[in-house]
């Protein structure tokens, strides 16, 4: 009876672990999250959108170090597990979109926009809840840099405007959006545009 006891315990011990794991992976950030991640992911816990989600919380830790290749590959495996995973294929166009590779953050950032945010979305730098607009508006922002790295100023404005709709006070998009008009020739609107930017930071 003592033997079997033990084993409850254990397996409940384990339970808890894994619980407090992927708890860490979510609110922590640098290598207490990253580690905390691997263990709920190798933990056999969780599958499913949850085990997408530990996959995607170490990938942004990742992205954040700046470790690009370990992130993509993260985000990869997390939009494998969960394909309607909204957020995955947003934060591998990102690193897409840092190495240059412009059309396969076109095609991540569009899939992003078509299937929609998760209701758990939340801001890189820690828990705090995004907002469905928000976090659109981001999705197209991403979208509509690539646009104008690849020099298609039309479809960029398009897509930065949606962004600045969707949440005035995306500086990022704005200051895109900005470049976007100035390439254009429509210096008035792009120097407003980097004017406004720059008052929010960027």
């Amino acid at each position: 009876m003592v033997a079997a006891g033990s084993l409850v315990l254990v397996g409940t011990f384990e339970s808890r672990a894994a619980a407090d794991d992927a708890n860490i992976c979510a609110r922590d950030s640098g290598e207490i999250a990253i580690a905390a991640c691997s263990r709920a992911i190798k933990s056999g816990r969780y599958k499913g959108h949850d085990l997408a989600r530990q996959y995607l919380n170490r990938g942004v830790e990742r992205r954040l170090k700046q470790d690009f290749e370990l992130a993509l590959a993260d985000y990869g495996e997390a939009a494998r597990i969960d394909n309607k995973y909204a957020d995955a294929f947003y934060n591998r166009c990102v690193i897409y979109n840092l190495r240059g590779d412009y059309d396969h953050a076109l095609a991540d950032c569009s899939l992003a926009i078509k299937l929609g945010p998760s209701p758990s979305a939340t801001a890189e730098s820690g828990g705090e809840r995004l907002g469905k607009d928000r976090t659109i508006s981001d999705y197209y922002s991403e979208r509509g840099f690539a646009y104008l790295k690849k020099d298609d100023y039309v479809r960029a404005v398009l897509d930065l405007d949606n962004a600045v709709r969707l949440n005035p006070r995306n500086g990022r998009a704005l200051k895109n959006r900005g470049l976007a008009y100035q390439a254009k020739g429509d210096t008035a609107r792009g120097d407003a545009d980097l004017e406004a930017a720059k008052q929010l930071g960027e």
